[in-house]
């Protein structure tokens, strides 16, 4: 059942039959971006996946799909306050299909859900400071800066340091002893900064 619609996207709640569609996405080419690739898994680590997905009254999970019909993204919600109604954003689309707007599309119709439907009163995130792509994405969605901060980063493994074609991106991190650590931005929408943008 679709929950809400856009222009070019529908989102659907996760069910166990979507993370097979999403074994099928392409990957990131680019060395930087591996980190953000949806993990190959076994029929068992699928099962485990969904569970550790839907079984937390703290997480939420969601699939975008085109108006084709295809799933080209996954949206979850982290770390869900009931009392405070706020949370977290994760969000991660199909690397074949970026570029063709279903991220913000599918984004602005998902925040029309978090605020009228869930009820909700602010969502937060963190991205990447290299990745321009998606905060242009969460800027035309209405996302405010909140502040940069240096955290560390999910590819503990990334060869930033040691590789020559890492060196345009090697400002945006930093080695605290043997922890590799990264510059992230986070941001935040309210539910008073969407309804001043989209009215009522």
């Amino acid at each position: 059942m679709e929950l809400v619609k856009g222009e070019k996207t529908y989102i659907k709640k996760l069910k166990r039959e979507h993370i097979d569609l999403m074994q099928r996405w392409g990957r990131h080419e680019e060395p930087l971006f591996y980190c953000y690739n949806f993990p190959r898994m076994n029929e068992e680590q699928k099962d485990y996946w969904y569970r550790n997905k839907t079984l937390w009254f703290s997480k939420k999970c969601f699939v975008v799909f085109n108006n084709c019909d295809e799933l080209v993204g996954y949206i979850a919600l982290r770390n869900i306050k009931t009392i405070k109604r706020t949370s977290e954003l994760g969000i991660v689309f199909d690397p074949s299909n970026i570029g063709k707007g279903y991220g913000t599309d599918g984004l602005k119709a998902f925040l029309g859900y978090y605020f009228r439907t869930l009820k909700m009163r602010a969502l937060y995130l963190k991205v990447s400071v290299f990745n321009r792509r998606a905060q242009r994405c969460y800027e035309n969605a209405g996302f405010k800066l909140l502040a940069t901060v240096t955290e560390e980063f999910e590819d503990q493994s990334l060869p930033i340091f040691q590789e020559d074609c890492f060196i345009p991106y090697r400002h945006f991190f930093q080695l605290d002893g043997e922890r590799l650590k990264c510059q992230f931005i986070n941001m935040v929408i309210t539910r008073d900064m969407y309804f001043s943008r989209r009215g009522r």
